[in-house]
């Protein structure tokens, strides 16, 4: 099987990165690189903060106060990269949003660049043709100053950059956009990888305006990055459509902003996650919103009044997990998504509007099917499947459960299971970190049933669950709703 690539990207976003000595800095973005063992292949560096601003955004003061020391940070870490053999790449956002008081004098002064919409500043519009010009001259100045290795444009953060409710039939001013920026880079006296970040799958694509059937025949983009915090994103239809080019597919895994109730997961998520990814061909796994290094190297360096919007884990698990050449023998767990997870947003991409779950389960004993992917053979291993339903009665609500067509008879009920990160019958938050955990969590049903493994398919398995019996279903406007259905595969030495 070909090598997968581990990419890092890393949003080093701090008010406080330049209150640390240089040095110190550089052993801190590091540290699990050089301490840890995690060998990347690749570092995305979203350099918003270490490099001229073409707005006024809430990055531009780091970026003045290492400008003050006389200190060319972005450099230094290209270098560093370089020395340990890693590829550096410039992560830049297509829209970049505002967190300051300031008017963007940019987007005042040329209102034809922007799009009205859920941002107070607007989002940069590439409808626009002299915005495309703008973009394009800012990037490949960066590009020309510094010696990145490729430049990954994100859509995802912040969409829509198309005029809403028309990206389709804008498709081809992003096409023009990315074209134009694949011949300045390939001007450009060294190779540089270009690619995008883009929706989960195809359909999102064309809903906000990608037309990546066109980019990969035409050669435009070197790779593309399929999502950012869904667990199934459609890698096979990614493969397809660069099947015979030369663009790569990779997945992206986002620890910050996650879908909805999907933070905090445990090892065998993300076996599960990962072996799916590898075994459906992702030429790379991004590994986003990571911290560099563990929270007490952050405390050494830092008093605890300036450590502020500080990520928590860091790269050293979910690279050891990517690793593990025995995660297969290990315990792992399929998840179906789950949307959300992103507010700031119109469009599509990086919301999971596609997810299966949430869903209701109809009245009429009609079976709610929910599709999971598991990739490999475990047919000689013990396997359980296990749903997480809202609002159901245990006095009246009986249901059945199947897996891929046969009926699940034996089966255990819980009516006191808790689940910190769903908050029914309270509205589920699209927000991310601690404050997704509900501190006082309503107790819901979980259903668990042990399976014949010989039913498990290398590829789609369909978890299907009815109400058969709700005798007061009239009276009670609200569904009952399966939140999580998973597929769980102990070890293979259990």
């Amino acid at each position: 099987m070909k090598q997968t690539r581990f990419i890092i990207q890393l949003d080093p976003y701090m008010g406080q990165l330049a209150n640390i000595p240089e040095d110190k800095l550089i052993d801190w973005l590091f540290y699990c690189i050089d301490k840890k063992d995690v060998k990347a292949d690749v570092i995305f560096w979203e350099g918003h903060c270490f490099f001229e601003q073409e707005l006024n955004c809430y990055n531009a003061d780091i970026y003045r106060k290492f400008q003050e020391k006389r200190i060319n940070i972005m450099e230094r870490i290209i270098d560093e990269c370089h020395k340990r053999g890693i590829e550096a790449y410039c992560h830049h956002r297509i829209s970049e949003v505002e967190l300051t008081s300031d008017r963007n004098e940019l987007k005042q002064n040329h209102k034809d660049w922007i799009i009205k919409t859920w941002w107070q500043e607007g989002l940069w519009n590439l409808a626009s043709k002299k915005l495309q010009e703008f973009k394009l001259n800012y990037i490949t100045k960066i590009m020309t100053k510094y010696s990145f290795d490729g430049i990954c444009i994100d859509f995802l953060r912040h969409l829509p950059c198309l005029p809403v409710g028309k990206q389709w039939e804008y498709r081809e001013c992003v096409t023009e956009f990315m074209t134009k920026l694949k011949n300045s880079m390939s001007n450009l006296n060294r190779q540089v990888a270009v690619g995008a970040k883009l929706p989960e799958n195809i359909e999102a694509c064309h809903k906000d305006g990608f037309d990546v059937e066109k980019w990969a025949k035409n050669n435009i983009v070197d790779f593309v990055i399929c999502g950012s915090r869904t667990v199934n994103p459609d890698i096979d239809r990614y493969k397809k459509i660069t099947e015979g080019t030369s663009t790569l597919v990779y997945a992206c895994w986002d620890a910050w902003h996650l879908a909805d109730a999907q933070h905090n997961q445990t090892k065998d998520f993300y076996r599960g996650m990962l072996s799916n990814w590898i075994n459906k061909g992702a030429d790379g796994i991004v590994a986003f919103n990571f911290a560099p290094a563990p929270q007490e190297e952050l405390e050494k360096l830092l008093p605890p009044e300036e450590i502020l919007n500080c990520l928590g884990r860091d790269y050293s698990d979910f690279y050891n997990i990517f690793n593990d050449e025995n995660k297969l023998n290990k315990a792992l767990k399929f998840a179906a998504d789950r949307k959300g997870g992103y507010p700031f947003l119109t469009g599509c991409g990086g919301n999971n509007v596609f997810a299966p779950l949430p869903a209701p389960i109809p009245n009429d004993e009609t079976p709610l099917d929910i599709n999971i992917d598991v990739c490999g053979d475990f047919k000689e291993r013990n396997a359980e499947i296990r749903f997480v339903i809202t609002n159901a009665k245990s006095s009246c609500d009986k249901f059945k459960i199947f897996f891929n067509g046969a009926e699940i008879e034996d089966f255990t009920e819980n009516y006191y299971y808790t689940d910190q990160q769903i908050f029914w019958p309270d509205p589920q938050p699209s927000i991310y970190t601690a404050a997704c955990l509900n501190q006082n969590p309503t107790p819901i049903l979980e259903i668990k049933a042990k399976v014949d493994s010989s039913l498990i398919n290398n590829g789609t398995n369909t978890l299907s669950i009815s109400v058969i019996d709700r005798t007061n279903y009239f009276l009670d406007s609200d569904s009952i709703n399966v939140e999580r259905a998973e597929i769980i595969i102990t070890a293979k030495d259990n």
